[in-house]
């Protein structure tokens, strides 16, 4: 579960941090100076953040919400990557505040990162875990991950199929969902649940050869 989180994570992080670090590169730091206190800080809030995800997934119509939103993300996967850019070095500000910056930023760009790991674990150990792992991974290979995001594109899109995969069961298992399904089992005369995978997995594929296909087109 661990290593699935941090996989995860690892790759939608990688557009996040781009982000991340640019803020932290328009203050006249470098990521290598706050390493240790960025992972803390960014663990620790992500983390709260995927426990009250977890809370909310009692209240129905929220796993329909989310998996919509994670359905959107799963798109912007696989149909552009961001580049990172360079950002004008100014006056640097108290590193304490630095990391306010980044925790506000942060909040903005990680609900991605947030709602799939929310998906994939009940386990706030193993969340900690992998979002720590993952975090720590992206900020040490950072220059090297900032380069092959856009030479091997087709990793972002593989992670977007994910994402959809975990976006339709996480719908299915809204409680909102039950009487559609019930309906859907009457009408067709076979049990829909038996097919949540099928479902999942062939809107994962359908999405990954969208991605390939703007790709392509791109590249023409």
């Amino acid at each position: 579960m661990i290593l699935k989180i941090y996989l995860l994570n690892l790759i939608s992080d990688l557009d996040n941090l781009l982000i991340i670090t640019t803020v932290v590169r328009k203050y006249g730091y470098e990521p290598k100076q706050l390493f240790f206190y960025i992972v803390v800080c960014l663990t620790v809030s992500r983390t709260i953040y995927v426990a009250m995800i977890q809370y909310l997934t009692g209240i129905p119509g929220f796993r329909v919400l989310a998996g919509m939103i994670l359905l959107y993300i799963a798109f912007r996967f696989v149909s552009s990557i961001q580049p990172d850019s360079e950002a004008r070095p100014v006056p640097s500000i108290p590193a304490a505040k630095m990391l306010l910056i980044v925790l506000a930023a942060d909040m903005l760009v990680c609900m991605d990162s947030v709602l799939i790991t929310s998906g994939i674990s009940a386990n706030l150990l193993s969340t900690m875990a992998g979002i720590a792992l993952s975090l720590t991974t992206v900020l040490a290979f950072f220059e090297f991950f900032s380069e092959i995001l856009d030479k091997i594109s087709w990793v972002q899109i593989v992670a977007g199929g994910l994402i959809a995969h975990v976006a339709i069961t996480g719908i299915f298992k809204d409680p909102v969902m039950k009487y559609p399904v019930s309906l859907l089992e009457k009408v067709w005369g076979f049990q829909l649940h038996e097919w949540i995978n099928f479902i999942a997995l062939d809107t994962a594929i359908f999405l990954i050869l969208i991605g390939f296909m703007i790709k392509a087109r791109n590249r023409a």
